[in-house]
């Protein structure tokens, strides 16, 4: 079944709502089960167990990810109440930059914002659509992803772009933007993307995408700004 999503609200069924929110619900249960023991055996390892620290990483990663999808489901399908403000897009970009590099230590990671730029939009939800868009990234960049935070004064808009030396996006990812849920394959890249656009519209911007030249994909949220 598809799901129409707009830059207002989802129009689902409210069975459809009622079954992700019990699913965030039972499943986050299930992943704060994951983290506390993920914690309490890494404090219990002796030193010089590399590889069982490695694997207990790597489940807590996955466990995020999982979070991170389900949140991202949710937002996408149930209604949204935004809270509204004034956002440093600079230094939240500059965030996500630093806390993917740690996590992707094999690709190099560029922010660049060269002053602080503001927006006018819910920090949380900005900050929800820039993490998800970047897991897909990580995974489909060769070596380099550049994060851009830019102003356009004349139009009173700012630009935060995410782009990727990897491959482009395939049809059916991009199709999620306008019809969410089509096919469940590729499904997190097409979910960031779907989750972009609804954070960006319902803020009063927009998002587009677009090959790169020599290869690779390039991502823009559209964002009201402050004046300089």
């Amino acid at each position: 079944m598809a799901i129409k999503v707009d830059g207002e609200r989802a129009t689902s069924a409210p069975f459809v709502e009622m079954v992700v929110r019990t699913l965030r619900h039972e499943v986050g249960d299930l992943l704060q089960s994951v983290y506390s023991a993920v914690a309490i055996l890494q404090e219990r390892l002796p030193r010089g167990q590399s590889l069982e620290r490695t694997i207990l990483s790597d489940l807590r990663g996955r466990a995020e990810v999982c979070k991170n999808e389900l949140d991202a489901t949710h937002d996408l399908v149930c209604p949204l109440n935004l809270n509204l403000d004034w956002v440093e897009l600079s230094e939240l970009a500059s965030a996500i930059a630093g806390a993917f590099s740690l996590k992707h230590p094999g690709l190099q990671i560029v922010c660049e914002a060269t002053r602080p730029i503001k927006v006018w939009g819910d920090a949380t939800k900005l900050s929800q659509a820039g993490t998800m868009l970047m897991l897909s990234l990580c995974q489909a960049a060769r070596s380099r992803i550049v994060i851009r935070v830019t102003d356009q004064p004349s139009e009173g808009t700012a630009q935060w772009s995410f782009t990727h030396d990897g491959q482009a996006a395939t049809a059916e990812q991009l199709s999620w933007v306008t019809s969410p849920f089509n096919t469940t394959r590729n499904a997190r890249f097409g979910l960031g993307l779907a989750l972009a656009s609804r954070v960006a519209e319902m803020q009063g911007g927009h998002l587009s995408t677009t090959e790169t030249e020599g290869g690779g994909f390039q991502v823009v949220m559209t964002l009201p700004a402050a004046n300089p």
